[in-house]
């Protein structure tokens, strides 16, 4: 296992922004919180719910101060509020969409850190290669698979993303050198 921890100096290096790091968890466009907005919701300020979940997708990433994400559970906190997604919450709806999936290899924190944006998903490549030696192939195919295979827990706050891996859970080629 291997962590890498991104902070607003990172993001700076690439020459970007980000006015709340744990908000950058929900930067990007992927459709794993979708069913969750409304429950996500509550954690806006009063006077910023009711107003659709594209508005809460978009407006989320402002208000988050904290996520930690594990194998069972995803957790986000704001203003004292907090709301918790479970992998069986996340399980039973995946089950209604597609039954035949396998549901028990769902990795929870993979799929969260998927829906991060480009500038914390490039921040932990760059960290990952500096700090670890760890290069990985470009290609949005590859990363995706890649953060979702080994990605195993994240944790941000107002200083950091912290993000652990198990290297271990990606495939070895044949006739490689370990």
């Amino acid at each position: 296992m291997v962590h890498v921890e991104v902070t607003n100096q990172d993001v700076r290096d690439l020459s970007a922004e980000v006015k709340n790091l744990p908000g950058a968890i929900f930067g990007g466009s992927g459709p794993l919180l979708r069913p969750f907005l409304p429950k996500l919701e509550e954690l806006l300020p009063p006077e910023k719910r009711g107003r659709g979940d594209n508005y809460v997708s978009s407006t989320l990433k402002a208000h988050v101060e904290a996520v930690e994400a594990d194998e069972e559970h995803i957790k986000v906190e704001s203003e004292g509020r907090s709301v918790e997604i479970t992998r069986a919450e996340l399980a039973v709806i995946l089950e209604e969409k597609f039954p035949t999936f396998e549901h028990q290899n769902l990795n929870l924190p993979g799929l969260l850190f998927l829906q991060s944006g480009p500038v914390l998903q490039a921040c932990t490549l760059t960290r990952l290669a500096r700090d670890h030696g760890v290069r990985v192939p470009g290609g949005r195919r590859t990363l995706q698979y890649v953060f979702h295979t080994t990605v195993v827990s994240v944790g941000a706050d107002r200083e950091k993303v912290r993000i652990e891996f198990d290297l271990g859970r990606l495939p070895r080629l044949s006739g490689s050198c370990e």
